[in-house]
């Protein structure tokens, strides 16, 4: 329809955008009527939203329009060269349009055209509306278009549009919704191999729900979308201002107010009466229209594409359009359905319960001290309101006391913010400024998790922060020389001194031109901002960087950087514990190594070791064989202790390990070692005796041995029955019969040792009675014939009793413990008190004694 070219306003001495309408169109009467209220009317709109008309005129025949200059890029070039936008940069995107046709439809214009190539995006950030070079004002009484005209872009205009009907601000909401499914999701809603079958697609098809394409797109962003590309215009916004205010809503992190989707499928289109206008009050309230002729031909030859869609647009619409009208002319009542209370249920009920009320339904965890975990605490909207059927309910169902429930940071400031992310057990996730003036500078407008949801444990955060009502926007420099690009970026309000210049070499960018920046371009910034320029050194040789530790792909990247061809060589087996595993973990060239640019650089991946050999750990002390298995990427796990020997140089070693030095086993495997214990080895208690009994040994014998092999004595005594008496003598009385354990066995130090000594019986008395207490053998002492004895003269009587045989006198004439008693060892020996013969009457008599037969 025009051009626009880029012009010198001399009189004022500024650069302007003057739009000059094409010559063909200049012979229209209509058009250049057309033309002149667009400048008219865009000419009072001065809202900072829209692009500025400064004057309009004609010379010689050529109409043209002077207009503000707007240096930046429009949405289709942004969408064409990053894809989809960031959600929360879509909302504030489509707010600020919202509000540019507020202040249009406050004038009663319509744009009729908005499309991503007339909303322009400034270095700074804002955005403006270009083009209301096909508004006009709702209330237009003159009709400028003939009959049948569509004005507008296939792809983003209204189905009323598709139609020829008079478009409305509800049109504009439309074309709008389109354009910001486009940038949420990279491509618009329809596609078709000609514009009346994308056309045809915005009458009767239903778009796929973006969040299909793109799952990161939040469900109240989604659904104010859906609610402004409604087929019929009441189903949608019915006005831009309710728009902004819902998108605002999304981006505070609260519910919008979006209106479900129209039930119907598609309503029965009215009857064309004349194509400037409706037939009625409402055109979608009678019969369906069908298209009379192809929109688009050929020179000569019909469209057969163009043909076919428009017969099955109208057989569609007509055959619905009888199914629809029953249904329209039905008698209606209110579809509003109460939300019952569900607090306690299962999902799986409550979920039946509420689609058998018609609602759609989505679930959403929350944190809740009394419900259990995994039954329904409540629902969103709230029990007890009344919503429109087919509405989405959200169940919030119990988490349990959850791992962790994202607070609330809006309106804080970011560092503050961010504290309370990582104290709450959770990470900071990206960061995105965006300006604003009415919130101050590094404070946080919006958060994704929502503040109250339950999330496990470490889930990142996303925040978007206020850069001011200064920001700054990054302008795209790249490829520019770095002279053009520090200009770019100074009229984008960038210092020198916040400009850092990196230069690094690049195997397609020439020398002195910009490679990149640090942030990227289109992020916007709060002043102040650091802002680093990549410059290309060109292909030069350059020093191989290193990349070993780096993920493949990350390698890949840094090594092309510098001019190098990657080449991915075998895979190095490495260490259970090298950290390389799964990264690159050798390189060829060397890190630091100068070569030339296309240089092969091959890398290898590392492959860290799951199994390994058993190291031996014989002879080792516990310290070192912990080391060595555990250096090993085994399990070290102390077995149990391994007597040895006394004096055995296997103390405190390693003695076993389990499994064996040598075998190979999976990295964690647990190896178990016994060490040494220093034991005792039991005394033999039957060498060494004296006398007539030379295989056993005292008591005392015994006891000594023991105590010095670390051992202790448990003595007992033995039956009658393996008394060892024979008559005559008392040689092996109270020596060694028994030991348990036997001699040489190996047990722990302080084992005890149980002794079994043979009994000891006091001498009968006619081998005691005739004897001396003490004396040489040969005058028959007591002590010489039983040494086993310790003989003590009584302290009774002063040890002496009466006897009236003279012969007797001096001989020991009574004993205590009596003759043939069992004597206890007491205080390491047997004692025998005795008391000798005297003729004393004063005495008590001695007992009576029976000399031997």
């Amino acid at each position: 329809m025009a051009d626009v070219y880029v012009a010198e306003d001399l009189r004022l001495g500024r650069h302007v955008a003057v739009k000059i309408l094409h010559s063909e169109y200049a012979r229209s009467e209509a058009f250049i009527e057309r033309f002149r209220r667009e400048a008219q009317a865009a000419a009072n709109l001065t809202d900072p939203g829209v692009v500025a008309v400064h004057d309009w005129g004609e010379d010689d025949g050529t109409y043209f329009m002077v207009m503000e200059l707007v240096q930046g890029r429009n949405l289709r070039e942004v969408v064409r060269s990053e894809g989809a936008l960031l959600p929360r940069r879509v909302a504030e995107i489509g707010a600020a349009v919202a509000s540019a046709l507020t202040a249009a439809h406050a004038q009663g214009l319509v744009h009729r055209d908005i499309k991503p190539a007339n909303i322009l995006l400034t270095p700074d950030g804002k955005v403006k509306v270009a083009d209301f070079g096909i508004a006009r004002a709702f209330d237009d009484e003159e009709q400028l278009t003939r009959t049948g005209a569509v004005i507008g872009t296939a792809t983003y205009f209204s189905p009323e549009q598709a139609q020829g009907f008079t478009a409305d601000a509800r049109s504009d909401i439309y074309s709008l919704g389109v354009v910001m499914y486009e940038l949420l999701t990279g491509q618009p809603p329809f596609h078709g191999e000609s514009p009346v079958a994308v056309a045809y697609q915005h009458v009767r098809e239903e778009p796929e729900p973006p969040s299909d394409l793109n799952p990161n797109i939040p469900p109240g962003l989604e659904s104010v979308v859906l609610a402004a590309m409604a087929k019929h215009p009441d189903d949608r916004y019915q006005t831009a201002e309710d728009l902004e205010l819902d998108l605002r809503r999304v981006m505070a992190g609260q519910v919008p107010l979006a209106a479900p989707e129209n039930e119907a499928p598609t309503r029965m289109m009215a009857a064309v009466g004349g194509g400037d206008g409706y037939d009625g009050d409402d055109p979608f309230g009678g019969e369906t229209r069908a298209y009379d002729q192809p929109v688009y031909q050929g020179s000569g030859r019909m469209d057969r594409t163009t043909i076919t869609i428009g017969i099955l647009a109208a057989a569609a619409l007509i055959g619905l359009g009888l199914i629809l009208l029953v249904r329209l002319l039905s008698p209606s009542g209110s579809n509003l359905v109460e939300i019952p209370s569900l607090r306690g249920q299962t999902v799986q009920a409550a979920t039946e319960r509420l689609k058998g009320l018609g609602f759609v339904v989505t679930e959403r965890g929350v944190s809740d001290d009394e419900i259990e975990q995994g039954l329904v605490v409540g629902t969103d909207p709230a029990a007890g309101e009344e919503v429109e059927s087919g509405s989405t309910v959200q169940l919030l169902v119990s988490a349990g006391e959850g791992t962790a429930e994202v607070p609330d940071v809006v309106n804080r400031l970011r560092a503050d913010a961010e504290a309370l992310i990582e104290a709450a057990g959770l990470e900071v996730g990206q960061v995105v400024f965006e300006e604003s003036p009415a919130v101050p500078e590094d404070v946080v407008m919006a958060q994704d998790p929502p503040p109250g949801e339950v999330v496990e444990e470490g889930t990142r955060v996303d925040l978007w922060v206020s850069a001011g009502a200064n920001a700054l926007m990054v302008p795209d420099v790249t490829e520019q020389t770095e002279e053009q690009a520090l200009f770019t970026l100074q009229q984008a309000g960038f210092d020198l001194a916040q400009i850092v210049i990196e230069r690094r070499p690049h195997a397609e960018i020439l020398e002195g031109f910009v490679i990149e920046t640090d942030p990227p371009a289109g992020e916007v910034v709060p002043t102040g901002t650091t802002l680093t320029l990549v410059v290309s050194e060109g292909a030069v040789p350059s020093v191989v960087p290193n990349v070993i530790g780096m993920d493949p792909e990350e390698a890949r990247d840094r090594l092309e950087e510098f001019g190098f061809v990657v080449e991915i060589g075998p895979v190095v087996q490495l260490a259970w514990d090298n950290p390389n595993g799964g990264l690159i973990a050798d390189q060829n060239p060397d890190p630091g190594e100068t070569h030339e640019f296309g240089t092969t650089v091959t890398i290898n991946v590392g492959e860290a070791a799951t199994e390994v050999t058993v190291p031996n750990v014989d002879a080792s002390t516990e310290a070192a064989a912990r080391s060595a298995i555990e250096d090993a990427g085994l399990v070290f796990e102390r077995g149990v202790d391994v007597l040895v020997a006394p004096g055995s140089p296997d103390i405190n070693r390693a003695v076993t390990q389990d499994p064996g030095a040598g075998t190979t086993q999976d990295v964690g495997t647990t190896v178990v070692v016994s060490f040494g214990k220093e034991g005792a080895t039991v005394p033999n208690l039957f060498t060494g005796g004296s006398g007539g009994c030379a295989n056993a040994v005292t008591m005392a014998t015994a006891q000594s041995r023991l105590t010095s092999a670390n051992l202790v004595m448990q003595a007992q005594t033995a039956s009658e029955d393996e008394y060892s008496y024979t008559q005559g003598t008392h040689a092996c009385e109270g020596r060694t019969v028994q030991q348990s354990p036997p001699p040489g066995e190996l047990v722990e130090k302080g084992s005890t040792v149980i002794v079994t000594f043979d009994p000891v019986f006091a001498p009968q008395d006619f081998e005691i009675y005739e004897l001396m207490p003490t004396g040489p053998p040969d005058n028959k002492s007591a002590a010489a014939q039983f040494p086993v004895f310790t003989f003590e003269q009584s302290t009774n009587d002063g040890g002496e009793c009466h006897d009236p045989d003279p012969s007797y006198s001096g001989n020991i004439r009574r004993i205590d413990p009596l003759p043939e008693a069992t004597i206890p060892f007491i205080a390491g020996k047997y004692t025998i008190t005795y008391w000798v013969a005297v003729n004393n009457p004063v005495r008590p008599a001695c007992p009576a004694y029976t000399p031997p037969p």
